[in-house]
Order: C-alpha cells, then structure tokens, then sequence
C-alpha cells in the first residue's frame, strides 16, 4: 500500500510522466481504457465480493490508481458505465445497477441499493471557466457522491457531484438531484424536491 501511495505521488507530480502513462492506458479521443489493460489488467484491480455479478457487455473505464470495489451478491447488469477515471467507486452489497446506469467516480454506495434503468451518479464535472479553450479540453473536477443503504433511484434520474442522499430515501424516475436528501424522504421533479417523508412517531410516509 505505501509502495502504491508513492508511486501515485510520482505520476501526478510529472505531468510528462502521467501524460505518457494515460496515452497507454487509454485511447486518445475517447475514455475507453486500451484492450491489453482490459483483457491483462482489470482483474487485479477489481475489487469483488462473493457471489458479485458484471454482466460480459457491461463497460468498465477505468484508472489503475483508483478503486473499483463491488460488494458481495451485487450486480452490474450489461450496458452499465463505470468510470473510475478521477475517483474510487465503491459499491456496497446487495445492490443492483440495471441496465444504461452511469456512474462516474468518486462514488459511495451503500448496502441494498437499486439504481434505476438509465440513471446516471455524477461524481464530476467539466471545467469551462477558460473561454479560450474548448470545455472538452479543459479536464475535469470531482466531488464525490454518497448514496447510503436502502435507497431506491427510479429510472433514467441524475444525482450530480457532492450529493448525499440519506438511508431509506426513494429518488422518483426522471428526477434531477441538485441538493442533499435526508433519510427516510421521497423526492422528485427537476430540480428534485422533497415529497413525502417518514414520520416514526405515526409511523406514516406524510407529504410534505
């Protein structure tokens, strides 16, 4: 691990040398990680639990410095992107990401999670601050996103970077998350605002 955290510390403080590195790993006009790194890499820098799933056509792009970890009994259903590029992804168990699902690291999430068909956790950003540069060129910046146990994403929703969304929360399908989600509410719309939430006193989800 200390041997891992100096040679990171090395690549990022060249950019001569992490430019290098990153034309080998990845192919120079899009973020699909090369073949070799693909077929010859991937298995040892994927975490899996027991009884964990990545359906064959599932698209994994992703960065040899950063984490993939996939709890046990958890499934990546084909179609699905996950991009490790600028931080770790961390999937806990129990959890299903269905078909077309995005996530883009840095990414948290919990234990018995369900991410909807088409739905995408966005833990980056392009920069397009200089107006003389294409925003394409301008690279990226990441904020990671929390999902905690037991949340339920509907379908084809955005969870952009910084989010957390609390235990037990349920994002309607077609929702954009632009702010936190405490636990145990029902949020949706765009922007996502909260609907209903859970009341432990009645013991009823009330709208709110």
């Amino acid at each position: 691990m200390i041997m891992k955290d100096k040679i990171k510390n090395i690549i990022t403080k060249n950019p001569k040398i992490k430019q290098f590195l990153l034309y080998l790993w990845v192919h120079p006009y899009s973020a699909r990680t090369r073949w070799w790194a693909r077929f010859f890499v991937y298995p040892f820098i994927i975490k899996r639990g027991k009884g964990s799933i990545i359906r064959r056509n599932a698209r994994l792009d992703l960065n040899a410095v950063n984490k993939l970890i996939i709890g046990d009994r958890t499934i990546i259903e084909n179609h699905v992107i996950l991009n490790n590029g600028i931080g770790d992804i961390e999937i806990g168990n129990n959890t299903m990401i269905t078909s077309r699902g995005m996530i883009l690291g840095p990414v948290l999430i919990g234990n018995n999670v369900v991410l909807g068909i088409g739905s995408q956790i966005l833990g980056l950003t392009h920069d397009y601050e200089d107006i003389e540069k294409p925003i394409k060129d301008q690279g990226v910046s990441g904020t990671k996103v929390i999902i905690e146990d037991d949340v339920w994403i509907g379908g084809n929703c955005v969870i952009i970077q910084g989010i957390e969304i609390g235990k037990h929360s349920l994002v309607a399908a077609g929702s954009v998350v632009t702010k936190d989600v405490e636990p145990y509410t029902i949020v949706a719309g765009n922007p996502a605002r909260p609907i209903k939430k859970y009341d432990f006193d009645t013991r009823t989800w009330i709208k709110i």
